[in-house]
C-alpha cells in the first residue's frame, strides 16, 4: 500500500503551535481531567476483575526497571530547574548536568556511564514533516543492555523541544517500511524518520551537525556496550509515548540487522503502522514485547481514523472527508494496568480487549476515542503514573 498522501503545509505547523500553547502548562502541572471529558463515546468499558490477572513478580519487577529508565530519559525527572531542562536541548554544558544526574540515578544498576544518542531539528517555517526528535541512552549492565528512549517533552521551551517532539508526533502520514529486508507494511513517517534521517543536528543549533542517522549511532553504542558486558546479555529497549514508538521500530530494525535476544517493555505506545506492519512485527518480536497500557491512557489509540493528522482531520474528531483513510493496527503483547477499578492490577488480559485493528474507516474497534489535545493532558498517560502503578503492583505481589 502506498503512502496515504504528502504531509500538510505550514497550516499544520501553526495548528501544532496553537495546540502546544493550549496544553503545555496543564500537561506539565499534571492537570486531571474527568473521564466524561474524554471523547464523544465512553472512554472506558471496565472489564471484570478476572480479565487482568496479576503478572508474575519477576515480570513486574523487570517492567518497573524499564519504566524507571523511561522516566529518567526525561531531563525533568532528574533536574530541578525548568531553565536547566530547557537548556539541555540547546547547551552541551547543561546537557552534561543531566548526563551526570542520570549516571548517579543508574549507579545501582551499572558501573558504566550511559552513552547518549540525540537528534533535534526544527524549522517553524516548514510543516511538521521537518521535525526530528530522538533522545536515547544506552546503559550496559551485567544483566542486560538497556536502550531507553525519551518521549514527547512538553517541558521547557514551547518552540524548541515541545514544538519539535509534537511536530514529529503529528507527521503521521504512513510510509513503506522496508529496512533490512522484505517490505513490512507502512509506518508513521515521523517515528521512522527520527531513526533513519542522517542529516540532523545533535542540539538545536547548526553547530552540531551529524552525517549518520540516529539508528546507525545507536547500533554503534549497542555494540560498544556488548564489548563491555558481553554479547550474551539481552538487549532491552524501552520508552514512553513517542519514545515507546521509537523503541519498537528500533527493535524491529535491530532484529533485521542480526541482533538476537531482543526484549521490549514500552509504556503508553501510540499506534505505529498498518496491518502488514503489525503482522511482521508480531511474527518477529510480538512475544518479546510487553506493551504496557494504563487503562485510561488514550494515547495508545492514536492516531486513528478520527484523529489522524496525516489525513487532514487533526482536531476534527471525525473521519476525514478526503479519500485518505489510514488503518492503524496494534503491535506487541498487550499488558494492561487497571487504573479504573478499585483493585489495581497489572498483567496480560485474559479477556477480550478492543484495539485499533479496523481498516473499515470506523473507530468502533478502538479502545479509546479521544482527541489529541485531551489525550496529552490525561494523567494516565504520564510516565510517573506508569512507574507508580507498577511499583504498587510489585508491592502487592510481594516484592519491593
Amino acid at each position: 500500500m502506498a503512502p496515504a498522501k504528502a504531509s500538510r503545509p505550514m497550516l499544520a505547523t501553526f495548528a501544532s503551535c496553537l495546540l502546544l500553547l493550549q496544553l503545555a502548562i496543564p500537561a506539565v502541572q499534571g492537570a486531571r481531567l474527568a473521564p466524561a471529558a474524554l471523547g464523544r463515546r465512553a472512554l472506558l468499558q471496565s472489564p471484570p476483575s478476572s480479565d487482568i490477572p496479576m503478572a508474575p513478580l519477576d515480570v513486574l519487577q523487570q517492567s518497573l526497571v524499564a519504566a524507571n529508565l523511561s522516566a529518567w530519559a526525561y531531563p525533568g525527572t532528574l533536574l530541578t530547574s525548568s531553565w536547566d531542562v530547557e537548556n539541555t536541548y540547546t547547551k552541551p554544558a547543561v546537557f552534561q548536568q543531566y548526563a551526570t544526574a542520570l549516571a548517579a540515578a543508574t549507579a545501582s544498576l551499572s558501573s558504566h556511564a550511559p552513552t547518549f544518542v540525540q537528534r533535534l531539528s526544527r524549522n517553524l517555517t516548514h510543516p511538521e514533516a521537518s521535525a526530528r526528535f530522538l533522545y536515547a541512552f544506552v546503559l550496559p549492565t551485567n544483566d542486560a543492555i538497556y536502550v531507553a528512549f525519551r518521549g514527547t517533552d512538553l517541558t521547557g521551551s514551547i518552540f524548541v523541544n515541545a514544538a519539535t517532539s509534537t511536530g514529529e508526533d503529528f507527521n503521521s502520514v504512513q510510509t513503506p517500511f522496508s529496512y533490512g529486508g522484505a517490505a513490512a507494511g507502512n509506518v508513521h513517517s515521523g517515528f521512522l524518520l527520527s531513526l533513519t534521517d542522517a542529516a540532523v543536528d545533535s542540539y538545536d543549533s547548526d553547530a552540531y551537525p551529524n552525517s549518520i542517522s540516529a539508528y546507525t549511532e545507536l547500533v554503534a553504542a549497542i555494540k560498544a556496550a556488548q564489548a563491555a558486558v558481553g554479547a550474551s546479555v539481552p538487549i532491552v529497549l524501552t520508552g514512553h509515548s513517542l519514545g515507546a514508538a521509537q523503541a519498537t521500530l528500533a527493535g524491529f530494525m535491530l532484529s533485521r540487522d542480526g541482533f538476537s535476544n531482543l526484549r521490549l517493555a514500552t509504556f503508553g505506545c501510540p499506534q505505529i503502522g498498518d496491518a502488514d506492519w503489525a503482522a511482521a512485527y508480531n511474527a518477529t518480536l510480538g512475544s518479546s514485547t510487553m506493551a504496557w497500557w494504563n487503562m485510561a491512557d488514550p494515547v495508545v489509540q492514536l492516531p486513528n481514523v478520527d484523529e489522524d493528522p496525516g489525513c487532514d482531520n487533526f482536531g476534527s474528531h471525525s473521519s476525514s472527508s478526503s479519500s485518505c483513510v489510514q488503518a492503524w493496527f496494534t503491535a506487541g503483547s498487550r499488558y494492561r494496568i487497571d487504573t479504573v477499578n478499585s483493585n489495581l492490577r497489572c498483567g496480560q488480559p485474559s479477556g477480550s480487549f478492543a484495539v485499533c485493528d479496523s481498516s473499515s474507516g470506523s473507530t468502533q474497534s478502538c479502545y479509546t476515542d479521544v482527541d489529541w489535545k485531551t489525550a496529552m493532558t490525561v494523567e494516565d498517560h504520564y510516565i510517573s503514573n506508569y512507574v507508580a502503578h507498577l511499583q504498587a503492583c510489585v508491592t502487592a505481589a510481594g516484592g519491593n
